[in-house]
């Protein structure tokens, strides 16, 4: 009974893996897809202050940071 409960968990565990690379790779396409918009929008007059107030630097943080996460968590992952 418990190797079955072990691989239950390491199933749960690889399907959380896969769904977090899913996420990444589609906010990766939105970026991609997006950027030209994006650098129109940057040229813009009211850009300046999303710059200036540190708004899109926080937003690179943040993208930063979910990817710092899922290797962990794909680290975490390889251990088992």
């Amino acid at each position: 009974m418990k190797k079955k409960k072990y691989y239950e968990e390491i199933h749960d565990i690889e399907r959380k893996i896969m769904l977090v690379k899913n996420i990444l790779n589609h906010v990766y396409e939105i970026i991609v897809l997006f950027r030209p918009l994006l650098e129109i929008s940057m040229e813009m007059e009211e850009a300046q202050i999303y710059k200036k107030n540190g708004t899109l630097e926080r937003v690179a943080s943040l993208f930063g940071e979910i990817a710092e996460n899922c290797k962990e968590l794909e680290g975490q992952y390889l251990t088992y």
